[in-house]
């Protein structure tokens, strides 16, 4: 008996070995973007091993040593590579792991290995992930960052923390983190997003700002490996620096740090993600053909919390989801003593079952087999119900967002029609203010219960997408604006919804996407939430359906993007300088800065928006301060009388914490007086008291530099702040200067300069255009002059010698 107990147990946890074949058949080469200190490798090896070995493929792996921070050129590992294939076997396949490697797959293909299929996978940007698959002989997958979910979790862990905190670096996942970071500020009304950057930061600077985080933040720590003294750090490193300098919660939507002291997060499976890519390319190896399969954009994701962490922050377990992994929970006697407990339990059963059944024959046999049938019933239901729980949304009983994700990827081709539809309720933040999460909700299953009607007749599916967001698929429809079935749409969503003796009218913006016989169904999705957005913009209650205007300036946007970070990485940037004239003296008493893009074609209205909605204007913020530091320097040096010159600060850079100790380096590095260094601030900026903007204006004071207020009158009526905000001058916009200095309305002007003065402010008058607006504004006592009608922005070298003729 013992002996066959110690067989049992010896044998529970014997996992079958990933089996080599006796004989190899095919060859590929791996070509890595880390070293296999990396945190994915180990997860990346175990995945490729487990879908290649037994399909007899063996492969070599090359790395390009970059551990987070890539090969800016790729021509040291190009020489390499070249001489490396030159003297092996030919490769049948290339594996390419991570965004560094697939860049210089692309770039080399041709050189290195034309014909062969190329499979990658562990890619961050997207944008590059769907630029390789439409080259025909590659394809692979895409990795899901999911930051949003992570985010989501951690809302709910913390409701009252509204401050998110975003930790990367300038590598080519820590670019794509930061940039989906601020992308999803928009779907979080009421929080503040704050960007870290470690590669701007000494190690010791890192340390003091995780420990100076505010009390209610949340840490989110993506890709950041490196600092601005180019030292690069291993996973376990810098994850020690992170837990051991924050003091606020910490989450990661990658995997590593787990049971570190990461409180927790959601992260792809990358194990998972590389076993999939060993079939792909097994699948490729065995037709003997290019990758036919389209680009894979998603992976199933895993749950990782520290169960320590939970307890010390008293969280509430129940919001994780139900197949959390945890780590740092403490044993318990059934955890240790587990294993051996079923096959004891069974062998007890089964001899007490025998004695029974002995003794009592068929009665107990049927009892036996009606206990039986009642468990099963048991398992069944509770089967049913996690089942339920992980497919549906319960508070509305419709569809999840992955599961109507997953049921487009697996039901719908690009063949199929059918249009998609997001509905988003508008403002219902105010809702949940004025009314309650209790009732918001009840609103959210009315508006659901009128809508099921409609979809259960039409054959269609509903899911919850996101808080408030609805998505629709409407199989064998391609919608217009006014067809009948937005036009149902709109009468259900705005019929009254009664409240008890009131009633309620609420509106939705719609964004809807068709099917064009090209575009993949996760294309729609996407396509559909941006012309929710758009319907949005465009004033909300309506319902714009994306098209090829859209799909344009989306391209745009992407181009865009392309040329700024090009910019970015090359000294793409110039500045012009537009001189401001003394009303009275003519002569030149300072400049604005404004940047410029070297790429021709590419003007400020269009890559400022997209760098704004990018989370790149810190940077350009920074770009932009140091070039006009630099040329004050150069004018010093060349004899010539310096004159201050405003730069603008933009309301994005007030993440940039970094940003007035910058200034002050470059201020003390170029011994330029901190006179010379003015900053440009939108009124509205001024407007909001925040704490955050309220220190940095504070510090720029400290540091002996002028505060200035453009757009003065375009979106206040009150003039009272203007006794306490701490601004010294005030540009008056050109919209003021156009619709005020004419006759009979001029006055306004003239008090409006008057006041100022009254207030020890100075005036600058932007956006004059004509004499007679000088000579009217001269006569008013206007300070300074900046429009066309002296000089347009021009080049340093002009701006400097500038004379009124």
């Amino acid at each position: 008996m013992i002996f066959f107990l110690r067989f049992i147990v010896t044998g529970i946890d014997k996992k079958e070995a990933v089996k080599r074949p006796v004989e190899v058949y095919h060859r590929v080469l791996f070509i890595s973007s880390y070293d296999p200190l990396y945190f994915t490798y180990d997860a990346q090896v175990k995945g490729l091993e487990r879908s290649l070995y037994p399909n007899g493929i063996e492969y070599d792996v090359a790395y390009m040593y970059s551990n987070g921070r890539g090969d800016t050129s790729g021509d040291e590992f190009f020489n390499f590579m070249k001489q490396r294939l030159s003297k092996v076997k030919k490769y049948e396949a290339i594996l390419i792991g991570d965004d560094t490697a697939l860049e210089f797959a692309i770039k080399y293909q041709e050189e290195l290995f034309p014909k062969i299929p190329v499979i990658f996978f562990g890619i961050n940007d997207y944008e590059l992930a769907l630029k390789a698959s439409l080259n025909p002989m590659m394809s692979g997958f895409y990795e899901n960052d999911y930051l949003e979910e992570t985010m989501n979790l951690a809302k709910a862990l913390f409701p009252d923390r509204k401050t998110f905190i975003g930790l990367h670096d300038q590598s080519v996942a820590g670019k794509v983190d930061i940039s989906t970071f601020w992308t999803l500020r928009d779907k979080y009304k009421g929080y503040s997003f704050v960007d870290l950057d470690a590669s701007l930061l000494s190690q010791s600077d890192l340390v003091f700002l995780l420990a100076e985080l505010p009390k209610d933040s949340i840490l989110f720590y993506m890709n950041c490996y490196s600092d601005k003294n180019q030292n690069v750090y291993s996973m376990l490193s810098r994850t020690g620096t992170v837990v051991r300098s924050a003091t606020v919660p910490i989450f990661r939507n990658y995997v590593g740090g787990e049971g570190m002291g990461v409180l927790g997060g959601i992260h792809m499976d990358v194990e998972e993600q590389c076993v999939k890519v060993g079939e792909m390319v097994n699948e490729v190896l065995t037709k003997g053909s290019r990758p036919e399969i389209s680009l894979v954009d998603y992976t199933k994701s895993r749950t990782s919390f520290d169960y320590s962490l939970m307890k010390d922050f008293n969280l509430d377990f129940s919001l994780l989801p139900k197949d959390t992994i945890f780590y740092n929970k403490p044993e318990s006697f059934i955890s240790q003593y587990g294993k051996i407990f079923p096959p004891i339990i069974m062998l007890f059963i089964t001899l007490v079952v025998l004695m029974l059944y002995s003794k009592c024959g068929k009665m107990i046999s049927m009892t036996y087999i009606a206990e039986l049938k009642k468990s099963q019933k048991v398992l069944l239901d509770s089967q049913e119900q996690l089942s339920y729980q992980a497919e549906y949304d319960e508070i509305l009983d419709v569809l999840n967002r992955r599961t109507i994700t997953a049921w487009l990827r697996d039901t719908m081709t690009e063949k199929s029609v059918y249009s998609i539809i997001i509905i988003d309720i508008d403002d219902f933040k105010m809702l949940n203010e004025n009314y309650g999460h209790s009732l918001a909700d009840s609103i959210l299953q009315y508006v659901v219960a009128l809508l099921k009607g409609m979809v259960e007749e039409g054959g269609w599916k509903i899911a919850r997408f996101g808080g408030d967001e609805l998505l629709l698929v409407i199989p064998d429809e391609v919608l217009t604006m006014e067809c009948q079935i937005v036009r149902q749409l709109f009468a259900a969503i705005r019929a009254p919804i009664p409240l008890g003796d009131e009633t309620l009218a609420i509106t939705a913006s719609m964004g809807a996407s068709c099917s064009d016989g090209i575009t993949p169904p996760e294309q729609h999705v996407i396509n559909a939430e941006t012309a929710m957005y758009e319907a949005k913009k465009r004033g909300k209650n309506g319902i714009v359906i994306y098209d090829d205007e859209m799909k344009e300036k989306a391209l745009e946007e992407i181009r865009i993007k392309e040329k700024l970070q090009q910019a970015f990485d090359n000294d793409g940037f110039f500045m012009l300088y537009q001189p401001q004239i003394d009303a009275q003296t003519k002569e030149v008493s300072g400049y604005e800065a404004l940047v410029r893009m070297k790429e021709p074609g590419i003007y400020p209205g269009q890559f400022i928006p997209v760098a704004e909605r990018s989370g790149w204007i810190w940077r350009i913020g920074r770009i932009t301060t140091e070039l006009v530091i630099k040329q004050l320097a150069a004018w010093r040096d060349q004899g010539k009388t310096l004159h201050p010159v405003s730069v603008n600060f933009s309301s994005n850079q007030l993440n940039d914490h970094g940003y007035v100790d910058f200034v002050e380096d470059l201020l003390k590095r170029y011994n330029i007086p901190p006179q010379f260094l003015e900053i440009e601030i939108t009124e509205g900026l001024f407007l909001e008291r925040s704490v955050l903007a309220d220190d940095i204006f504070r510090r720029f004071k400290d540091l002996g530099i002028r505060l200035l207020m453009d757009d003065f009158g375009t979106g206040y009526s009150s003039l009272g702040y203007l006794t306490y905000i701490p601004v010294d001058v005030i540009k008056l916009d050109k919209s003021l200067v156009d619709t005020y200095l004419v006759d009979g309305k001029d006055s306004f002007i003239r008090n409006i300069i008057h006041l100022m003065h009254d207030l020890d402010k100075n005036m600058i008058i932007e956006g004059v255009e004509e004499e007679k607006q000088y000579l009217r504004l001269k006569e008013f006592g206007a300070d300074t002059i900046q429009g066309y009608f002296f000089s347009k922005p021009i080049p340093a070298v002009e701006a400097i010698d500038f004379k009124v003729s």
